[in-house]
Order: structure tokens, then C-alpha cells, then sequence
């Protein structure tokens, strides 16, 4: 009786420390980097340097410690994942001046980072709480134009997209006839029907997202920032202190970022049943009145993941596959997104979307790239309500010889032609926007 007992409460020691394991693992948040003391005046410079390729090492071991850190594509996705955080962060760390202020593209080919949206054309600009800024630009075609203020910087020190401080939609902006427009960024309300962004204490980051729906027809705008009463001013010249300042905020970039979405990805690949996508939610830490549903596959080269959807009254509706470093796959040559006006509308009212390695010859293939594993995000922006249970997406693993049989009769075939022109267009449409 008394081994009996003790085996019993040794199991529930295990079972409670498991547990624990679990919940820390869980719930603890995502490490960040410390710079090394500062040396001397003379060789703070030198030391910042040091914390520059410190931080480099320490953010791909982040990713080599990770379990994701697998197969050979995996492997790779790995390395460049940390090419794409450090050309991010150099950009903004490094060379941005919050006193003169310009817009960058944010997540672009070179510097994705996210699970980025491939049908956005993000723009970035930094700025300081206690001034005052115009924005000048063009509303350009796409479906929708968001502006979103935020506290800090997405995945830097846990501040970012879910420190949110105001937005601005262009459905609710003053827009003249040429679609030439004017926002005023401060404290206070400028008034008379103007454009006005709220600046809040700690206000620092202003991302604004061009999202396309039809890539072929959809043109972003043009935008402009300056500091208001520093119109014309030159910059002061460079010294060693701000550039040790602006080394160090690459590196605490760089690494923080790289733990931020590997810590997103993790959490998500536990918590998600694999091969199915969640219901949709108003999104969490990203842009306001998004609403999201996320998914994740794990299949073999045999078998192939339906996910269906329905339309919506959503100004911009889309799905896309990313790896587990929390990136998009390569949407340039290859559809691994596409949105509702990409894809072919059943004659059963729905949208049937194929996940699969091999090309099942329809049109709303999802390529994944040989990866066997991944994630999904579906998104929908500017809906008048949230979507009821009908409208929800599904999932459903099948046998690629058995695909046909799953899909709707009047699933039409796609050609390898057509798939060769879909991707021309793809790579036009993406150099277009990137380098246009």
C-alpha cells in the first residue's frame, strides 16, 4: 500500500512539473537582447560594433536551437531568415532619423518578416511623441489603405503591433477628386475636418498598408512625410555617439524581432491541430478590424489540404502559406497566396483552396513549395461585422489521386500555360511594386 501511495504521488509530482514545463513554455515571453556595457568614450563606437555581431550570432542560434531547425529546406529558411531581419533592422535601426522622417517599404523581398502579407505594400516611417508631422500622398487603387500609429517597434522589446495608439482608414479620410490627400500627425486635433493621426506617449512607429486585391489592375499610391517647422533644416553631422546608439538599436532589432516571431510561430504550431485553420477573429497585436484565421499543415507528398472559404463583404480577402520562421513563402514565382480576386468562385458558393506540393492542375493552387510543414494565415480587412458560423473557414486532408472527387464538379482545369502566364504576371506585378 505504501509503494503503492508513493508511486502515485511520484506521478503526480511528474505530471504537475510537466505541466509547469509546459505553461512556462507557454506563457513566458520572448528573450531580448542586452547590449555589453559601454566602454570608454573613445571606443564606445568599437564596443557597439561587438553587440552588432553578437547580436547576429545570437539570433540565428535562437533559430538553431529551435525544433523547426530540421530538414535541409528548413535549414536554409533558417539563414535567411536572419539576411531578412538584418536588412530590417538596418534599415530602421540604423538608418532612420525620427527627426526627418521618410517612408520605407517595411517588409519588402529583402526584409520579410511576420508572416508578412504578399498582397501589402507596407510602408514604415519613424517618429518622436513630442513633434508634429505632415503626410502628404496619392490613394492609388488598391482595395484598401490603412494608416496604424504605434507604441515602440513590431516584435522590439514586446512592444509593436499589439501597443496600438490610433489608426486612420482611407474610407474615412478626406480625399480630394485627383485622390490627393493631407494628414496631420500630433497631439492634438487639427480640426476643420482634417486628416488627424492622435499621437499618444511612446507614439513611434507609423505603418501604413496598401493591400491589393487584383494584382493585375491595382496600383498603390504615393506618400511624403516631413516634420512640421523643420522644413528645409540639414541634418546635423554624424558622430561616433549616435552611431554607437544606432548600432546597438540594429542589433537589439534584429535579435528581439528574430525572438518575437519565432516565439509567435512555436506557440501556434503547439496549439493548432495540424491541417486545420481556426475560425476568424478580430486579429491580436496586428492591424485593428483585421480579422484572421490561422492554420497550420503537415502532410506527405501524396496528400493534399482543402481549405475552404466564403465571400464576404470584405474590401480585401486572401490566404497565404508561410514557413515556421514565420515568413511567407515565395509568392513571387510560385501561388502560395492568392485572394478572392485571384480565385475561382465554385458554382457551390465557396472558395476551394489546395495546399499540395505537386500542381493539381486548378486555379486556386497553393504551392507549398515542397515544405512539409508550414502555416496558414487567412485575412479579411474592412468587414461591417464579424463572419457568423456559416462563413467560417474548414479544412480537410485528402489523397491527391482523390482530389478531383472532393472538389466541386465544375472545378475547372488550369493548364500548365495558364500556370506559366499566372506567374509571369506574378513576378511583373511584385517587381512593380517593390521597385516602382
Amino acid at each position: 500500500m505504501r509503494i503503492r501511495t508513493a508511486l502515485i504521488s511520484i506521478g503526480v509530482v511528474v505530471v504537475v512539473a510537466v505541466v509547469a514545463f509546459l505553461f512556462g513554455r507557454l506563457s513566458a515571453p520572448a528573450p531580448t537582447f542586452e547590449a555589453g556595457a559601454s566602454a570608454e568614450l573613445d571606443d564606445d563606437l568599437s564596443a557597439a560594433w561587438g553587440d552588432f555581431i553578437r547580436a547576429q550570432d545570437e539570433a540565428l542560434q535562437l533559430m538553431q536551437a529551435s525544433e523547426f531547425f530540421g530538414d535541409d529546406q528548413e535549414r536554409a529558411e533558417a539563414y535567411r531568415g536572419v539576411l531578412y531581419a538584418l536588412v530590417g533592422a538596418i534599415k530602421t535601426g540604423g538608418l532612420m532619423d525620427r527627426d526627418r522622417p521618410r517612408f520605407m517599404r517595411a517588409v519588402d523581398w529583402t526584409s520579410k518578416s511576420g508572416l508578412d502579407n504578399p498582397d501589402n505594400k507596407y510602408y514604415l516611417a519613424l517618429i518622436r511623441d513630442d513633434a508634429e508631422y505632415r503626410v502628404t500622398g496619392t490613394r492609388g487603387t488598391t482595395k484598401s489603405l490603412v494608416f496604424q500609429l504605434l507604441v515602440g517597434q513590431p516584435g522590439v522589446r514586446g512592444a509593436g503591433t499589439s501597443t496600438h495608439v490610433s489608426m486612420l482608414d482611407a474610407r474615412d479620410m478626406a480625399i480630394d477628386r485627383n485622390g490627393s490627400f493631407e494628414i496631420y500627425i500630433g497631439r492634438n486635433d487639427p480640426g476643420q475636418g482634417r486628416n488627424w493621426l492622435r499621437v499618444g506617449d511612446g507614439a513611434e512607429t507609423l505603418i501604413v498598408r496598401f493591400s491589393h486585391g487584383d494584382w493585375d489592375r491595382e496600383q498603390a499610391g504615393r506618400l511624403r512625410i516631413e516634420r512640421i517647422g523643420s522644413e528645409g533644416e540639414a541634418a546635423p553631422a554624424l558622430d561616433s555617439r549616435q552611431m554607437a546608439f544606432r548600432l546597438r538599436d540594429v542589433a537589439t532589432t534584429l535579435f528581439d524581432r528574430t525572438a518575437t516571431w519565432l516565439d509567435f510561430a512555436g506557440k501556434a504550431w503547439r496549439f493548432m491541430p495540424r491541417n486545420e485553420v481556426s475560425q476568424a477573429r478580430e486579429t491580436r497585436g496586428g492591424l485593428v478590424g483585421q480579422y484572421s484565421a490561422f492554420g497550420s499543415f503537415e502532410l506527405g507528398p501524396d496528400e493534399a489540404l482543402i481549405v475552404t472559404t466564403h465571400p464576404s463583404n470584405a474590401d480585401y480577402q486572401g490566404i497565404e502559406l508561410g514557413n515556421l520562421w514565420f515568413v511567407s513563402f515565395d509568392y513571387e514565382t510560385h501561388t502560395s497566396s492568392l485572394t478572392t480576386d485571384q480565385a475561382y468562385l465554385s458554382s457551390d458558393g465557396r472558395y476551394h483552396f489546395v495546399v499540395s506540393a505537386r500542381d493539381p492542375g486548378i486555379q486556386n493552387w497553393l504551392d507549398r513549395e515542397r515544405h512539409r510543414r508550414g502555416l496558414i494565415m487567412l485575412r479579411w480587412q474592412g468587414l461591417d461585422a464579424a463572419l457568423n458560423d456559416t462563413q467560417q473557414p474548414s479544412a480537410r486532408v485528402v489523397k491527391l489521386d482523390q482530389l478531383r472527387a472532393e472538389l466541386p464538379d465544375d472545378t475547372p482545369d488550369f493548364s500548365v500555360e495558364q500556370r506559366r502566364e499566372q506567374i509571369r504576371k506574378r513576378r511583373l506585378h511584385t517587381q512593380q511594386r517593390f521597385d516602382g
